[in-house]
């Protein structure tokens, strides 16, 4: 599980808000939507978020005044009668400008922390250029820890497939609680060494056993290196994870 990143899990279609938009439209679009708040972007770049807390804020009478509101919630914003403040007019008036977010490439467990740590429902994602990504809220890590075995299973499969059954002789995946073991027999020891690690990065794997064997052993051969170009390659970029162990037979 350490190995399932955030990209791969979060929610790509986001429900923003621009810091111009204005309270009622915002409030309206959360009502839309049935959610309680959204990120605050410009130009792409997360600037905020904003939530019905904020809101009501907008909405809140003076303290000395005596009066108060009954009920809350978004719909208490597109009541007759019912404006805000003269100083609260945009969603950038009343946005929380200090952003918990998560980045792209961070696992699962790192925003579990993030959320459990903050107390908040969702987590803004950027990219390595601060940029809105997506959004991953309680419900996407919920989903990831509890899929089952016959989901997995097939998860794993339709990854491994996308190498192609010609590099196959025989393939079997089977799933118990989590814990994935693949056997059969492959052309090449590095298409199963490939194999493990794209099983090891499918979303609900907890373990990789491997079972598979090869016909050819071509861990020894090197790429050829063209004499012109500087830089060598110095590490295995498909070397096995320490999700992965070797079954025993």
């Amino acid at each position: 599980m350490n190995d399932i990143k955030v990209k791969d899990v979060m929610t790509h279609l986001v429900v923003t808000f621009g810091p111009q938009d204005t309270i009622q439209e915002a409030a309206r679009r959360l009502l839309a939507n049935c959610i309680s708040g959204a990120p605050v972007v410009e130009q792409d770049r997360l600037v905020g978020v904003v939530s019905e807390s904020d809101f009501v804020s907008a909405y809140a009478p003076p303290a000395h005044s005596g009066a108060r509101f009954v009920g809350a919630g978004p719909l208490m914003f597109l009541l007759p009668g019912i404006k805000p403040l003269a100083v609260h007019h945009t969603v950038g008036d009343v946005m929380t400008e200090k952003v918990i977010s998560v980045s792209l490439e961070a696992s699962v467990w790192e925003a579990a922390s993030l959320i459990n740590r903050y107390g908040i429902g969702r987590l803004p994602v950027v990219n390595g250029k601060g940029r809105l990504v997506g959004l991953l809220a309680r419900a996407d890590l919920v989903r990831t820890m509890t899929r089952t075995d016959e989901d997995v299973a097939g998860a794993v499969r339709k990854t491994i497939g996308m190498l192609g059954e010609e590099n196959f002789l025989s393939l079997e995946v089977d799933v118990s609680d989590g814990a994935v073991t693949i056997s059969g027999t492959a052309d090449r020891k590095t298409t199963r060494d490939i194999v493990l690690r794209l099983a090891s990065q499918v979303p609900g794997v907890l373990e990789v056993k491997s079972k598979l064997r090869w016909q050819w052993d071509d861990s020894d051969i090197k790429p050829v290196r063209n004499p012109l170009d500087p830089h060598e390659i110095r590490s295995d970029p498909w070397a096995i994870g320490p999700l992965v162990e070797e079954a025993s037979s």
